[in-house]
């Protein structure tokens, strides 16, 4: 049964969350993501804080309503956020929520689908419409009374993968380092579903990061995705999401960072196989 599940973010690697998002629901069993709107660049409610970026997934799900919400509390949980309850409005690393089912209206404790604040949100309409074009006879008016659609984000990273016999090679070029660091880890990285998260904590550089992803697939951890969900000038805090295969994963991994041609960082990450 179709669903459709909007997400945002305004902390960290914004773009990377979101995809991020996208490639653990769709790996978890009983979900398939159907279709995945554009993406949105909107002012923030509430607070002053940093601009939004918003999307919108179609599931495919026999998850009830209730099971789906632990699903993507579950989800954000991964990707780092720590939900503060007396921070409605503030900034977030990501934010998952439950829009709209075709099998009806559902209310119970702390869910209420289509979503209460659905007819308020031109940042959540303007992706549903586009996932679900058969909601326009209902809420089309109902966007165009908001103001219309939301600026449709124009500078998303350019990603560019290559495999080889040796190893994996992945470019990326973004406007922010953490975007560029983050998008580079992605379904070329590894085989596999990506079953677990590590949380760590690191400096706030492009060497720590590639350092830190040596050591982890030094472990055994097969990485497919990262996240930064919280960027500071002391640290990041870092997701890397992957399966643990209980043996070296790679052999090395370098990744350098330049100004980017497109966008305004361009980084390379290599990834060597490890040898047998």
């Amino acid at each position: 049964m179709s669903l459709v599940v909007a997400v945002g973010s305004n902390l960290g690697a914004r773009e990377a969350s979101i995809r991020c998002a996208q490639a653990l629901l769709d790996a978890r069993d009983g979900i398939v993501v159907r279709r995945v709107s554009k993406i949105y660049e909107t002012e923030p409610l509430g607070l002053p804080q940093p601009k939004y970026l918003n999307a919108a997934f179609r599931l495919d799900t026999e998850l009830s309503p209730s099971e789906l919400l632990e699903t993507l509390l579950r989800t954000e949980r991964r990707l780092g956020r720590r939900r503060d309850p007396e921070a409605r409005w503030g900034p977030r690393s990501v934010d998952l929520d439950l829009l709209w089912d075709a099998r009806g209206p559902h209310e119970s404790s702390g869910l209420k689908v289509p979503h209460a604040e659905l007819e308020h949100r031109g940042f959540a309409l303007a992706p549903l419409l586009e996932v679900a074009p058969e909601l326009g006879r209902r809420y089309g008016h109902v966007l165009e009374t908001l103001g219309g659609p939301p600026n449709e984000w124009i500078r998303p990273a350019i990603i560019r993968a290559s495999r080889s016999p040796f190893g994996v090679r992945v470019e990326v070029e973004a406007d922010s380092i953490a975007d560029a660091c983050a998008l580079c880890l992605g379904p070329m990285s590894s085989a596999g579903r990506p079953w677990s998260t590590r949380h760590l904590t690191i400096d706030p550089s492009s060497e720590s990061f590639a350092a830190t992803l040596r050591e982890v697939f030094r472990t055994g951890f097969a990485v497919h995705r990262a996240t930064i969900s919280h960027c500071s000038e002391a640290q990041w805090k870092l997701e890397i999401h992957g399966v643990n295969w209980g043996m070296p994963t790679a052999s090395d991994v370098r990744l350098l960072t330049t100004s980017g041609a497109q966008r305004q960082i361009r980084a390379v990450l290599d990834i060597d196989r490890p040898l047998r």
